[in-house]
């Protein structure tokens, strides 16, 4: 642990005042790791949820991709199917 220079202030200040602000400041500094560390699991738990949803639209695009062709198919035969039935009828 690194050791605060003693400023001017400081060195007449009483050893527990001294004590005292290092309370706080450990306190604080205690809090604001604590803090650090929540934000740091929220954002990891944002980014599962970015992949996860990222994923699932990937798929969903893969599948429309697929509905797509399988519907430009369709027409195609359907369109060969009629031109068919005009020939003969």
């Amino acid at each position: 642990m690194s050791r605060l220079p003693i400023t001017a202030t400081s060195a007449h200040s009483d050893p527990q005042q001294l004590q005292g602000e290092i309370a706080g400041l450990q306190s604080q500094l205690e809090e604001a790791r604590d803090e650090a560390e929540l934000n740091l699991l929220m954002l990891q738990q944002a980014q599962e949820e970015l992949e996860f949803y990222f994923l699932a639209h990937q798929q969903q695009e893969q599948t429309l991709q697929s509905q797509q062709q399988q519907l430009q198919r369709a027409e195609a035969l359907i369109q060969a199917m009629l031109e068919r039935l005009e020939q003969q009828g």
